[in-house]
């Protein structure tokens, strides 16, 4: 801005420009000629002016100022800027450049766009008051719509500044936005008034405010100052207004019915139009003993009434039908609520089906007539073999996965060692000295299985849940219940009663059967230990045997024992292997016809019995064949560790007195014989046991080798008339003519002198 000393400089020149520009056309300038002084003294900055649109003007930012004032009057004191730059042919940026120097005292603000002045807020408000005072209310929205100004500016900028000065009302408390004059909130009293005393029933709020053309929030907060003649459910603007007198009439009701019937239904209550039938019992029936079950609230006389009802029943030890004693709205889950708190302390008195109550006695009395067919039918499962059945796939189940995993493989070990140890020996292996083994543990059917269902499958066994045994059917029950529970009409429980009863009665029939199969268990089981036991005495008493005859044989030269070792095993050893079989067939319930088993016969049996027997037979019955004591030793270790046997350990003074008393035997048998070759033979063989002081078993072809033996042992004489007394039955058995008459009888005749020689070594030796 120039000092004032040149602005009145400029001032004169002006009026020297246009005194010239009024003179002659000699001495105006031209407008292109102003334009161009105009722009160099812009750019000189001289001057600081401001274009127009159409660039023909020039203005000052003073006269801009102006202009800006002088437009926002002419248009009452309310003016778009985007207007305003049109009005005054300004570019908007010089407007809003210069609009502070507009704002800059209060008279104007600069709202959403628009210049508006003080006194144009004064005249809206009293635009307003007019309104108010016309229509009674007024809010703060309407008002918004109607003069396109914020909310905010209106309210506290038109109407709280004005109020009680040109706006005449009053603000609402509750609602800052809305605003009332006094005649109006006393007619809208008087209105509501009037439609609550005409109500007779409640009433949605939404209709009294829609008939009475109010607010929801207005009637709510004038509701508190009239005193209406009823309340209201809620705060909300979906409550109920109920009259008072209705409440009265509802309560009455409610407490006359609750009397005479001594119940109140929730649906009853609901159609009364009561929202919380249980809070709506509590407050009017204060004093009152309830019980609140799902659909209905009951009193105490009705419990009364069923538990004298029900002590009536089990002192009767007959039933009671609950339903014909309730009222027919109660549910079958009302019904199953109140028995249950009524039966708690009868619980060991009384059984509930449906809705009858049965006395235990009662119950009791059909599971009696019940028990002579649970007897016979459990007898008849142990007869036929069901019950024993059942049992063991129960112990096979309860013990799968011990049977499967760990259990077979530690068993399987230990079977495993004990033949290791068989094989090893601890005592020189299968000869003199041998070590016995300690008892093990019989086994019986059920480990049979155990092992049959284990190698099933390829070894992939398959978990087996046995269900329940069934011993007496609900079918069975229903027979024998059926005609009594008829003739008291109670046909429709009977299925339910025999459920009921199989249970109980199953679990009985199982005891019977459970004390039926042990007694035929315990019988089986004398007689199975007895088989056991003797079967294991007499492998014990064939085993010291061949110890013994195997004794004898090891006093030949080593060539000369395989004859001997080879009758002997497929003679006692065969025995053995007999007794085995036996006992093996009675386990697995196999018929044996004949005490004395035949090569076939051992064959079959060991092809039938079970895997646990077939092995270890098959083992002893090819050792017999190898002709080794020492295999066949251990093939008996074997066989007597699966059969859970033992073999007990001899004395050696009992050894000898065995050997005593075979030799006297033989003697004995001698004296008693008449047939020259087996007198031979039992001549022989005594006369071997007194000279080496051991038994030996032996055929008749080894005669020859045992009477070569002696002649180291004996006199010569005695080896003499031995040897001639062979050579005679040689010649005897191998002769057809007529020579084997005389032989026989020369044999005949030295018999005597035969059985003296056995004598006479007995003497000296």
């Amino acid at each position: 801005m120039a000092p004032a000393t040149d602005w009145d400089e400029i001032k004169r020149l002006a009026a020297d420009f246009q005194k010239a520009q009024l003179s002659t056309t000699a001495q105006r300038l031209s407008e292109r000629n102003c334009i161009e002084i105009v722009t160099k003294l812009i750019e000189l900055k001289l001057i600081d002016v401001i274009f127009t649109n159409d660039g023909k003007e020039y203005l000052t930012s003073l006269q801009l100022i102006k202009e800006m004032k002088d437009e926002l009057y002419v248009h009452g004191g309310r003016i778009n800027t985007v207007d305003l730059s049109k009005e005054l042919n300004v570019d908007f940026n010089h407007i809003t450049t210069h609009i502070p120097e507009i704002v800059k005292g209060k008279d104007v603000q600069l709202i959403s766009g628009y210049l508006i002045t003080n006194y144009y807020l004064e005249k809206i408000a009293r635009e307003v008051n007019e309104k108010l005072q016309l229509q009674g209310y007024i809010s703060v929205g309407e008002l918004t719509l109607h003069y396109d100004l914020p909310a905010d500016l209106i309210q506290h900028s038109v109407l709280e500044k004005f109020l009680g000065k040109i706006i005449i009302g009053k603000q609402d408390p509750s609602e800052p936005r809305t605003f009332y004059t006094d005649e109006y909130i006393t007619r809208t009293k008087a209105k509501i008034r009037g439609a609550l005393m005409g109500l007779l029933k409640p009433t949605p709020i939404a209709v009294i405010v829609n008939h009475c053309n109010l607010s929801d929030r207005l009637f709510l907060s004038l509701f508190d100052q009239l005193n209406a003649p009823g309340v209201l459910t809620g705060k909300q603007a979906g409550a109920i207004y109920v009259p008072s007198s209705y409440t009265k009439s509802q309560n009455d009701w409610v407490i006359n019915f609750y009397k005479q019937n001594n119940y109140l239904e929730y649906d009853a209550l609901s159609r009364l139009g009561v929202s919380d039938p249980k809070g709506y019992v509590k407050r009017i029936l204060l004093n009152e003993e309830l019980t609140f079950l799902s659909s209905c609230v009951i009193g105490s006389q009705i419990k009364e009434q069923l538990e004298t009802a029900l002590e009536e029943c089990i002192a009767s030890k007959s039933y009671l039908d609950v339903v014909t004693l309730l009222p027919s709205i109660f549910s079958d889950s009302d019904i199953e609520s109140i028995l249950d708190e009524l039966l708690r302390n009868n619980v060991k008195s009384t059984v509930l089906f449906e809705n009858t109550v049965f006395s235990c006695h009662y119950i009791e009395d059909l599971k009696q007539t019940c028990m002579p067919i649970t007897q016979k039918n459990a007898e008849a499962l142990v007869k036929s073999g069901r019950y024993q059945q059942f049992y063991l796939e129960k112990q096979l189940s309860k013990n799968f996965d011990m049977v499967q995993s760990g259990p077979a493989d530690h068993k399987a070990e230990r079977r495993e060692e004990r033949r290791r140890k068989a094989a090893s020996g601890k005592g020189g292996g299968g000869t003199q000295g041998r070590e016995t083994k300690t008892k093990t543990v019989k086994k019986h059917n059920r480990s049979k299985q155990v092992a049959q269902d284990s190698d099933s499958d390829d070894g992939h066994a398959v978990s087996r849940k046995p269900a329940q045994l069934e011993v007496v059917s609900v079918e069975d029950i229903e027979k024998v219940i059926k005609e009594p529970l008829e003739n008291e009409g109670l046909d429709d429980l009977v299925t339910r009663i025999a459920e009921h009863l199989q249970g109980s009665l199953n679990q009985i029939g199982l005891a019977i059967a459970k004390e039926t199969a042990e007694k035929l268990l315990q019988d089986s089981t004398q007689n199975r230990k007895q088989t056991h036991s003797s079967a294991q005495d007499k492998i014990n008493i064939l085993v010291n045997d061949i110890k013994l005859y195997e004794k004898g044989i090891k006093t030949f030269a080593a060539e000369q024992q395989a004859p001997f070792i080879k009758y002997l095993l497929k003679s006692l050893g065969g025995d053995i292997l007999s007794e085995f079989c036996k006992y093996a067939a009675s386990q697995c319930n196999l018929s044996v016809q004949n005490d004395t088993l035949s090569i076939e016969q051992r064959n079959k049996i060991i092809n039938d019995v079970t895997e646990e027997f077939k092995k270890p037979l098959t083992i002893l019955s090819a050792s017999i064949n190898e002709q080794s004591m020492e295999s066949f030793f251990q093939a008996i270790d074997v066989a007597l560790s699966d059969f859970g046997m033992i073999l007990k350990k001899v004395d050696k003074k009992k050894d000898k007195l065995l050997v005593q008393n075979h030799r006297e035997k033989l003697i004995s048998e001698l004296e008693n014989c008449d047939d020259p070759a087996l007198c031979l033979h039992m001549a022989v063989l005594s006369i071997f046991t007194i000279v080496t002081q051991t038994m030996l078993h032996a055929s008749g072809r080894q005669v020859a080798v045992i009477i070569n033996y002696l002649k180291n042992h004996i006199r010569e004489e005695d080896f003499e008339k031995l040897h001639s007394y062979h050579e005679l039955v040689t010649k005897f058995l191998t002769s057809n003519g007529d020579d084997r008459t005389e032989i026989e009888d020369k044999l005949r005749s030295e018999l005597t002198t035969l059985k003296n020689v056995v004598h006479d070594i007995k003497k000296y030796k």
